[in-house]
């Protein structure tokens, strides 16, 4: 069998298993592999770093790539959309997501982060319903019910003497949802970088105040670990922004954030030896079940339309 037959099977089979093309499922796994590891870069440089400063180095140096990118393809009428106060919103949810993440991650565990975060998805469902009209079925309610469930043993003992890190993490959860839906209303033909440029307005806007006390000489040997985190933040809100807006319904789409739990277990087990406790083991399985099931009842209901 040769490699285009291999590939137009792989495709074919993923399709019909999510309802979404190949090429949706594969730019959003990449996305939210990139955030994975950008939070390990992140929470390595919080050792040594105040979290608003590696929030305002990470937006300097994205902003400079997207500016230089617009201003290239598009020169000055490229920064005009007539969405820019949806692109405003979104920017400012962004902002709270990347400043909830990076100071969680200064706090808590790289699995618990991921375990609350990932009550995203069935937020975002919720708020689909609300605002888009997207219609959810009684499966994809209980999906919801048995994922708010997991996250509910997730906040359970272990995190009693960690409350600022879970507070910053729910508040990125709920952004994570309201930047989702929003990225839906804006729709797919928003031109990509300018759809990511707000949010790192949104980004610096937010940090800046709050880092400037804590600016410092930056070490030659973290310099490659700030550049790194940059590149990896971008490559994420570039693959999750495209993936989101040009997926058939928000339900078949946001379970993929779950390809994080893999990276987030595996590389906090390598880099800080973390090891998940029973109960963020249960509650991981119950949010990550859920959403899988979710992704199984839209390929159903695609497949009747």
């Amino acid at each position: 069998m040769n490699y285009t037959r291999i590939k137009n099977s792989v495709e074919k089979n993923m399709s019909k298993i999510t309802g979404e093309s190949f090429k949706v499922i594969t730019i959003i796994l990449i996305g939210w592999s990139a955030f994975a590891f950008a939070d390990v870069t992140s929470k390595i440089l919080s050792e040594g770093y105040h979290p608003a400063f590696i929030l305002i180095i990470n937006g300097l140096l994205a902003l400079i790539l997207l500016i230089g990118t617009i201003l290239f393809q598009k020169g000055l009428k490229g920064f005009l959309s007539p969405n820019w106060k949806w692109l405003i919103v979104r920017g400012a949810c962004i902002a709270v997501t990347a400043t909830g993440v990076v100071n969680a991650l200064a706090l808590i565990p790289i699995a618990d982060l991921y375990g609350i975060t990932f009550s995203a998805p069935f937020i975002a469902v919720v708020l689909s319903v609300i605002f888009l009209r997207e219609s959810v079925g009684l499966h994809r309610w209980v999906s919801i019910i048995i994922g708010f469930t997991g996250v509910l043993i997730l906040l359970g003992p272990q995190f009693n003497t960690m409350n600022t890190g879970i507070l910053f993490a729910i508040a990125a959860t709920i952004s994570i949802a309201v930047g989702t839906i929003i990225i839906r209303k804006i729709g797919k033909y928003e031109y990509l970088p300018l759809f990511v440029l707000y949010p790192y307005i949104g980004i610096l806007a937010v940090n800046i105040p709050l880092g400037i006390p804590e600016i410092k000489p930056i070490a030659a040997e973290n310099l490659h670990l700030f550049i790194m985190n940059a590149i990896l933040v971008l490559v994420g809100q570039l693959g999750v922004t495209w993936g989101t807006a040009n997926a058939k319904a928000t339900a078949s789409v946001a379970p993929f954030v779950y390809i994080q739990v893999v990276w987030g277990i595996a590389l906090g087990f390598l880099f800080f030896g973390d090891i998940p406790s029973i109960t963020t083991s249960i509650g991981l399985f119950l949010v990550m079940t859920a959403g899988l099931y979710m992704i199984y009842r839209e390929n159903k209901l695609n497949r009747k339309t």
